[in-house]
């Protein structure tokens, strides 16, 4: 085997188009690892926590190649190619139609909602996203790692200003029906949504589409907004920008009490709801239902409308016996997988998991022996290697290697449908062994680019339970596990 180096500089690329060509080349004969990024301090320990040994004298931002390969004209072949793809992506977009940051203000109109997404390196958000908002424009910051200081300091310019700042790192989004990050086409409605959950967000927006309901705005605030740091800065100014529409809702994993208080304070005098996501609450402050659970959020909303609730699941007629015992569940986001335990931890189930209700159930080294919920998209996971709602192969192949082992008694998995996923969400799951029982649902809708129901019949060609969302697949299999044959 040898190691080869390539160095791009003066380039920069979104990393999710990186992660894409490095996962290309890992596909190439005789590549047996590949790695492209951007070089920051977090990717050179990705680059060595993945087996490359990088140059002592990287310059920082400039992009890296590094392949093991079988021999040298295999390696050479590779960076090639990812130079060949490295210029495609950079020659989609003419010159003519780059704008300079400080002219962008000459090319709203009146009515305008000008937002500026951002995914770059940490250490180059600030000065992007406070330039931006000196020329009025609202912020869709992808990007993570962004200090807490920084973050609270340009929410407080927005709210200044009278604009949002979506994130740092946002992953879902809807603006006037448009959706920016990973979002799912929905139909356009009267109903708002703010939150700092994004597969919560693609849940909850999904499931109102499914019932026949219309999205106007999702605001995904980031995943710290509605921490005690932050204080709910953006969540209360989206509050304030989505104005007097229909019924709003607000989902938010572990929100800060006192901050849950303020945001409910300021909503509870319309239609809302409030969902903290694996609470165990249910109940009603002024016009506001406060409640944890998704489905209950919908199911909220139907009644009120004089609708049928969603349809639910029969009881699972499978009862697993012999060795198996244990569930194992994997998710591409955190939102569905603390949800999941919550539906499982009141089925009298026990689990453990990278993102745990509680410090006392946060997942060990070892985990063979005791229900899991693992959050595949948290950092561990996707260091070197794209998301796996961009690339769910290596998700879905863990999948696989657990069903085949003979003490497993449920599969527990998620798909994920919409803009930014994967076009098959499905890659690397065929095969899986007879045994174990599979539930999951779909986050999509019927207008999503996928084809949800080509995945919905591939889905049951495999002899997986589908359920009509996440949280009925998680009761699901709440349920074949209280049948289990000790």
């Amino acid at each position: 085997m040898v190691v080869k180096y390539h160095e791009v500089k003066g380039r920069y690329l979104d990393s999710i188009i990186l992660m894409s060509i490095s996962r290309d080349l890992e596909k190439r004969s005789g590549v047996k690892k590949a790695g492209v990024m951007v070089m920051t301090k977090e990717n050179r320990d990705t680059f060595h926590d993945i087996g490359f040994r990088l140059p002592s004298e990287t310059g920082n931002s400039s992009i890296w190649i590094a392949v093991e390969a079988e021999d040298d004209k295999v390696a050479d072949e590779a960076i090639h190619f990812a130079l060949d793809e490295i210029d495609k992506d950079q020659t989609m977009v003419k010159a003519e139609e780059s704008v300079p940051l400080e002219s962008l203000r000459n090319q709203f109109q009146k009515g305008d909602f000008p937002v500026l997404f951002i995914s770059t390196p940490e250490e180059y958000v600030e000065e992007i996203a406070d330039r931006a908002l000196d020329q009025g424009i609202n912020l869709h910051i992808f990007s993570s790692n962004v200090p807490l200081t920084t973050e609270k300091q340009l929410k407080q310019k927005g709210m200044k200003n009278g604009l949002i700042v979506m994130g740092p790192d946002a992953g879902t989004t809807i603006i006037h029906g448009k959706g920016l990050g990973f979002a799912n086409k929905v139909r356009f409605g009267d109903i708002g949504i703010v939150g700092s959950s994004g597969t919560g967000i693609q849940e909850l927006s999904v499931l109102l589409h499914n019932e026949g309901l219309g999205i106007s705005s999702a605001i995904g605030v980031g995943s710290n907004d509605m921490k005690s740091g932050i204080g709910g800065l953006s969540t209360l100014q989206a509050i304030a920008v989505l104005g007097d529409m229909g019924t709003i809702f607000v989902i938010a994993k572990k929100p800060d009490p006192e901050v849950r208080r303020t945001v409910i304070d300021r909503i509870k005098s319309r239609p809302s709801v409030f969902v903290s996501l694996g609470d165990s609450v249910d109940e009603t402050i002024g016009h506001t239902y406060h409640t944890g659970y998704i489905d209950d959020a919908v199911n909220h909303i139907l009644r009120s409308q004089g609708k049928e609730e969603i349809k639910k699941p029969p009881m699972p007629a499978a009862i697993v016996s012999g060795r198996r015992k244990w569930l194992r569940g994997f998710f591409v986001g955190g939102s569905l997988c603390y949800q999941a335990q919550a539906f499982l931890k009141s089925g009298g189930i026990e689990v453990f998991s990278n993102a745990p209700l509680d410090n006392a159930h946060a997942l060990p080294a070892d985990w063979e022996n005791m229900n899991v919920c693992v959050d595949t998209g948290a950092e561990e996971y996707v260091k070197g290697r794209p998301h796996p709602m961009i690339d769910p192969k290596a998700r879905n192949e863990m999948i696989v290697k657990e069903s085949a082992r003979p003490d497993v008694a449920v599969l527990l998995f998620d798909v994920m449908l919409g803009y930014g996923s994967a076009m098959n969400p499905l890659e690397g799951l065929s095969g899986i062994a007879e045994g174990p029982v599979p539930v999951t649902s779909i986050c999509g809708t019927a207008e999503d680019k996928q084809g949800y129901a080509g995945i919905r019949k591939e889905l049951d060609f495999l002899g997986i339970n589908v359920m009509a969302s996440a949280g009925q697949a998680a009761w699901y299999a709440a349920q074949v596990m209280k049948g289990v044959k000790k």
